[in-house]
């Protein structure tokens, strides 16, 4: 699976969703010229690895299309393992919305709920 490329990162809140625990992190140092902002790591139970992450990301202005900034400041990527390759890390939203840290995590756990049918399920805060 295609993965941010990340040396560090401080988890620093916890969900319990469905079968998944869903780590938010912040601080995250990147071994690559993209900088992270939060990320979303979900971790299935009885596994070790995340099979999923929810990037948010400012956008880079030296790979940004010249209307970019127009679109927003800030874009969110998934990189999941049930995603091909090509569609691992692709963007799926840019505003200037997902600078808020609550709104990106809002964003984030519903894109969780739909990519794994949680439809009868609520995240809930466990740290």
């Amino acid at each position: 699976m295609r993965k941010p490329n990340i040396s560090t990162a401080l988890p620093k809140q916890r969900y319990k969703f469905g079968a998944y625990t869903i780590v938010v992190l912040e601080e995250i140092e990147s071994e690559d010229e993209i900088e992270y902002n939060y990320l979303l790591a979900g971790i299935k139970d009885g596994h070790n690895e995340p099979e999923i992450y929810i990037s948010c990301e400012k956008v880079q202005s030296d790979t940004a299309g010249s209307n970019s900034i127009e679109k927003g400041t800030h874009i969110i990527r998934v990189f999941a393992e049930q995603l091909d390759a090509e569609q691992s890390g692709a963007i799926i939203d840019q505003s200037n919305s997902w600078s808020d840290r609550e709104a990106f995590i809002t964003y984030g756990l519903s894109g969780f709920q739909q990519m794994f049918g949680l439809d009868d399920e609520e995240p809930y805060l466990i740290s």
